[in-house]
């Protein structure tokens, strides 16, 4: 046992971390590096090794707030030392992972859908996860059963693992909007942008996350215009999205999910702000977002006008 929240696993996680270790871990089956060891990198195997077993530790903890979240199973992999003696970053598939002893989770086949290896999945569940550990860093204890109870009711009615991941995200979307204030939803997801795997950032993020959530499926198309002030320190993107995978009711547009992989991509310290939402119907919407410093909002709900 390292810990008993998710920040006190992640924090010794880091430690173990080095930024030229030559050892990380991957899920043995997908060749996926799982939360919370995307993008980290140890020195020796012993510590890599003891990263396997907080990673498990970290995945169990969140499973007690995300049931569906998917199981993996995390080994150490060595890095490729080439002939010139300089290695390459590539990621091995997952038969050259080198499990030793008890450095595999003990997940069974059974217990390894193959759904769990769904993009879509995939992301819904780090961005519930990321998010569920902001809210525990940061004490919104109520705000984090809110969440649970409404979730674990929806999910009594729902068993396709796609419709259930997508139901956690707007019913995170919509309590988080009913218990924190504006500013504190804000703050909240940029933490949870900082705990997600890293990318690489984008000179357009808004660009860059409509990519990447088109092709999670999680939108069926978008369209986006992007202006830029003469002094280059204010950007407007207006965009329009069909067929939004999440539900959408009373008007409410959940925006979490392009929220946090804008932020995520953002070059910037300032958190970009939502408005202008126009609500089209049948998961077709219109908004603006805007880099205006000072005006954050709207990442993760908000709300539209009918035309």
């Amino acid at each position: 046992m390292v810990g008993t929240t998710l920040r006190e696993i992640r924090h010794h996680i880091e430690r173990l971390a080095s930024d030229d270790g030559e050892y990380y871990v991957v899920c043995a089956r997908s060749g996926e590096r799982p939360v919370p060891v995307a993008g980290q990198r140890f020195p020796t195997r012993t510590a890599a090794a003891d990263a396997v077993r907080a990673t498990e530790q970290y995945r169990a903890a969140l499973r007690r707030y995300d049931p569906q979240l998917p199981f993996y199973d995390p080994v150490v992999c060595q890095e490729r030392v080439g002939e010139d003696s300089t290695t390459t970053a590539s990621r091995p598939a997952p038969e050259t992972a080198e499990p030793r002893g008890d450095e595999s989770a003990s997940t069974s086949a059974t217990e390894a859908a193959p759904a769990d290896d769904d993009p879509l999945i995939s992301f819904c569940h780090d961005v519930s996860g990321s998010v569920f550990e902001a809210l525990s860093a940061r004490d919104h204890d109520a705000a984090e059963r809110a969440i649970m109870e409404t979730y674990l009711a929806a999910a009594e009615a729902t068993t396709d693992p796609n419709t259930l991941c997508l139901v956690l995200l707007e019913t995170m979307a919509a309590e988080l909007e009913t218990h924190l204030e504006a500013v504190e939803r804000t703050r909240v997801l940029e933490a949870a942008a900082a705990n997600l795997p890293p990318v690489e950032s984008a000179s357009d993020p808004v660009a860059a996350s409509l990519e990447f959530l088109d092709s999670l499926s999680l939108l069926r198309e978008y369209g986006l215009d992007r202006e830029s002030a003469a002094a280059g320190d204010r950007d407007v993107w207006t965009v329009s999205l069909r067929g939004y995978a999440i539900e959408c009711g009373d008007r409410r547009f959940p925006t979490l999910p392009i929220g946090i992989d804008v932020l995520r991509r953002s070059r910037t310290t300032d958190a970009p702000a939502v408005t202008d939402v126009r609500a089209l119907g049948d998961g077709d919407w219109e908004f603006v977002l805007t880099s205006d410093a000072g005006t954050a909002g709207g990442l993760v709900c908000t709300r539209g006008e009918r035309p």
